[in-house]
């Protein structure tokens, strides 16, 4: 049901977000919801099957608060989801979390 691509993927998936995560919490303030980081895999169902579809992934869900734009992220494919949490792990291993200089106006 999960091609060896589809695995190695979701393989790579998990251990970008646990890396950009681990520096999040290092660095930042560590503000967060419970359930950053959850990845689920939604299969097609019995009438898509039945119409002769094969059975595999119909989309995958990453839940983070911290990262995307919105809490919970669909994508219609590992491959798609893989592209953007290289997008967000990129930007997170640039991250500095530097506090502003709250005399010199440069947080106005």
């Amino acid at each position: 049901m999960i091609s060896e691509q589809e695995a190695k993927d979701l393989s790579e998936i998990q251990r970008l977000l646990d890396e950009a995560y681990d520096h999040y919490f290092k660095y930042s303030d560590g503000y967060c919801k419970s359930s950053e980081g959850h990845i689920a895999l939604n299969f097609n169902h019995y009438f898509e099957r039945r119409d002769g579809e094969a059975p595999g992934i119909k989309s995958v869900e990453i839940y983070s608060y911290v990262f995307g734009p919105s809490r919970l992220h669909t994508f219609a494919s590992t491959a798609d989801a893989l592209g953007v949490v290289k997008v967000w792990h990129d930007r997170e291993m640039q991250e500095t979390y530097e506090e502003p200089d709250w005399g010199s106006g440069e947080w106005l």
